[in-house]
């Protein structure tokens, strides 16, 4: 179902979105329903009005979730293991995507995720014209779509399963901070916090995405370490080595 209703609200007929199209036959059939023109005559208006709301709650209910389901699990136990900048991990990827100013939210959007060497992690995709029937996908959307996001922008890491229709796959899901800079003389700057979902088709992809997202965690944590005490020279000449850092060797 959730599938469905996010390709009845992307997918553009005679320039309006195919979900709006269904509301106004609904609203129409209901009226000439509630005039007596249509068999059923009230009851077609009940009818009618009840499949409106429920149409109605459907879309909200699955917009407010970018229309997948995420499952979350306890975090696997894996080694950190940063990817090469060369590595390309294939993945379906929902979110808030940017490109060249624009910013739009979309569902499983085939694409990779990809680390570079300046640890700043990237997620790339296409959106591919499509035609079902009568409606196509808006012809501004076509093209590349980004999520770009560093180390010290996230803010949480997940675990789980997401499922987008019938499809059901292991993901990674990274909540990290946006930064919105001012544009024009009435807008200010803004933090956003986004949730990105990464699905992969296999466990070991997104296995992968997960030990090169922790590995940052752990570099963090390696860094935040406090330094060890050099040892302290005797006037004598010799180091004096604390109790607690020897052993006996027999």
């Amino acid at each position: 179902m959730s599938r469905l209703i996010y390709y009845f609200d992307r997918m553009l007929l005679a320039g309006a979105p195919v979900s709006r199209w269904l509301n106004i036959l609904l609203i129409f059939v209901g009226a000439l329903g509630a005039l007596g023109l249509v068999p059923g005559h009230w009851l077609t208006a009940v009818l009618c009005a009840l499949l409106l709301a429920g149409f109605f709650w459907l879309r909200h209910h699955w917009r407010s979730r970018d229309y997948v389901q995420f499952q979350e699990a306890p975090l696997p136990q894996i080694t950190p293991q940063a990817l090469a900048p060369s590595d390309k991990v294939p993945i379906h990827a929902t979110g808030y995507f940017t490109v060249e100013g624009k910013s739009e939210r979309f569902t499983w959007l085939q694409g990779y995720f990809r680390t570079f060497a300046t640890r700043e992690h990237a997620v790339i995709c296409l959106v591919q014209p499509k035609l079902t029937l009568m409606a196509q996908w808006p012809e501004k959307d076509v093209g590349m779509w980004y999520v770009f996001f560093f180390p010290r922008s996230v803010r949480h890491v997940r675990y789980g399963t997401v499922s987008f229709g019938r499809k059901t796959q292991p993901c990674v899901a990274v909540e990290h901070e946006i930064h919105i800079p001012k544009k024009g003389r009435f807008s200010r700057e803004r933090t956003l916090q986004e949730t990105v979902v990464l699905a992969s088709d296999t466990e070991a992809d997104s296995l992968r995405i997960l030990a090169d997202l922790i590995h940052d965690t752990h570099a963090e944590e390696e860094e935040e370490k406090p330094p060890q005490p050099a040892p302290t020279p005797s006037p004598n000449g010799q180091v004096n080595v604390p109790i607690g850092a020897t052993r006996r060797l027999d």
